[in-house]
């Protein structure tokens, strides 16, 4: 019984774009472990957790992570 466990930024996903990835990556989940049954057998006992984390608490290279480089990245400004 697979457990997925998914951190994003908070307020960077809405809910519907949460429910689109919670279904999709379930589903994923579910396909590559239950090869070569059929992944239908497995998604309703496939759990999904997104936590959503401060931007404050999220740092990559080094740095505290802010709004503005989260933006320059999607934009592919860096």
């Amino acid at each position: 019984m697979p457990f997925i466990n998914i951190k994003v930024l908070k307020g960077t996903l809405s809910n519907e774009k949460k429910a689109d990835m919670i279904k999709r990556v379930s589903e994923t989940v579910a396909e590559i472990e239950a090869s070569p049954s059929p992944k239908d057998n497995l998604v309703p006992y496939t759990w999904c957790v997104i936590e959503e984390v401060d931007f404050e608490n999220w740092g990559i290279g080094g740095n505290q992570l802010s709004p503005e480089m989260l933006q320059a990245v999607v934009a592919g400004d860096t």
